[in-house]
């Protein structure tokens, strides 16, 4: 007669729960990992620097966003050393953007006018703000301010669309200040 020796070899059965609990503890590490790396903030664009919110970006450029209803609001940027960028975009109000930019020391009654395509560059029409979904109509002359400048001495270029009851806001600054 035989006898198996069963003291030191597990069954099938053992073997196939090991195996369960083995992929269960991968899919939830899996999960977990997925969700500590999703972006916290809605608003961001899909390329922008994870980890980072609008107030956050904004509270380090010394950027008070308007205290009006925003619409559309899209940004990328960091406040973190060397990534200090910002790139906002949203629509609001004539008024309330005309409002928004006086506070910022923006002239309204002398704006760059600029048209896209007509060789004047402006970092608002290459590649990366394409990304975001900005698109320009070359048959549409708009805004471009470069005199926007925060509390921290953060400067933004800005480009607004020329709505006369709402307007589009498009941002751009490089330049963190001195905060």
């Amino acid at each position: 007669m035989r006898v198996r020796n069963t003291a030191g070899s597990p069954g099938y059965g053992a073997v196939r729960r090991a195996a369960a609990v083995a992929a269960s503890v991968v899919v939830t590490l899996a999960l977990a990992v997925g969700c500590t790396t999703a972006d916290p903030d809605p608003r961001a664009y899909p390329s922008s620097p994870k980890g980072q919110t609008l107030e956050g970006v904004a509270k380090a450029f010394g950027l008070d966003l308007p205290a009006c209803d925003l619409q559309g609001v899209g940004f990328s940027g960091s406040a973190k050393y060397p990534g200090q960028n910002l790139n906002l975009s949203f629509r609001a109000s004539k008024d309330c953007v005309d409002r928004f930019l006086s506070a910022h020391s923006a002239d309204l009654a002398r704006p760059v006018h600029w048209t896209p395509g007509q060789g004047n560059q402006t970092g608002f029409d290459d590649a990366e703000t394409r990304g975001f979904g900005w698109t320009f109509d070359k048959a549409v002359t708009y805004d471009l301010f470069v005199d926007f400048k925060t509390s921290t001495g953060s400067r933004f270029s800005v480009v607004v669309d020329p709505g006369q009851t709402e307007r589009t806001v498009y941002m751009e600054s490089r330049y963190l200040g001195g905060s």
